[in-house]
């Protein structure tokens, strides 16, 4: 038989559905009985996890957008009920881990160089790694979203510390490898950063919302934006030949 799951077994289930709730209905509708209903719990045993809506909601987005560990598992009650920072201060927190992170992986290595040894693996390596984290911060941004309609700090969150830094990183680096003739010249560059970090955000996570793009797989989605936007950016003689058959 079964023992009774500890508070910190359960937690990460509390969060998966606060995130569920709040995406959906946005901060000001969402209930803690909705949160509680969508946990399997009673609304008296949500409040052993937190003391109130706005606790959860800042916890749950600090832990969707990875800013957040699980409580110590060492803890018998898991640290319950947590307290969380003011909605101003996450939001201060999360523009201060972007502005420190960004530009990451990939782009930050190619933003280091003059000209790629293959800019064609680059750029792809670039989109492979946005397409990833667009997947896995898709709950908090549709979070973030949602809300931003009722709570307008989230959507200047959301614009200018979220995306901004990526965009403007991605600016530098297609105007760099442009001004170098190893990807196309395009009328504007900044306009171009744009058209990359929307198609794969729209691919990663915003297909999901649509009853036709949902059908899409997460494999199909990320290799069919990966090849047009490399055809859009490369130039031919970085292109496979394989690829060049196909145009």
């Amino acid at each position: 038989m079964t023992g009774k799951r500890s508070a910190h077994e359960r937690f990460p289930e509390v969060i998966a559905a606060a995130v569920r709730v709040f995406a959906t209905d946005g901060y000001r509708s969402a209930r803690m009985s909705d949160v509680a209903r969508e946990a399997g719990l009673s609304e008296a045993a949500l409040y052993r996890y937190v003391d109130g809506k706005e606790d959860l909601f800042v916890l749950a987005i600090r832990h969707a957008l990875l800013l957040e560990p699980l409580p110590a598992e060492d803890d018998p009650n898991g640290g319950f009920p947590l307290k969380a920072p003011k909605l101003a201060e996450m939001i201060s927190e999360a523009r201060e881990f972007v502005a420190a992170e960004v530009p990451f992986g990939s782009l930050a290595d190619a933003l280091e160089v003059a000209e790629a040894p293959d800019p064609k693996a680059e750029l792809e390596s670039i989109m492979r790694e946005l397409f990833a984290l667009e997947e896995q911060t898709s709950q908090a941004a549709d979070m973030i979203e949602r809300s931003a309609r009722e709570l307008p700090e989230l959507a200047d969150l959301l614009n200018s510390g979220l995306r901004a830094p990526v965009l403007a990183a991605l600016t530098s680096y297609l105007d760099s490898r442009a001004k170098s003739g190893q990807l196309r010249t395009t009328p504007n560059a900044a306009a171009s950063a744009r058209l990359v970090l929307e198609t794969l955000t729209w691919f990663a996570r915003h297909r999901l919302s649509d009853p036709h793009g949902a059908a899409i797989s997460a494999e199909v989605a990320q290799e069919t934006a990966i090849d047009a936007l490399l055809h859009a950016f490369v130039p031919p003689q970085y292109l496979p030949q394989k690829n060049l058959e196909r145009q």
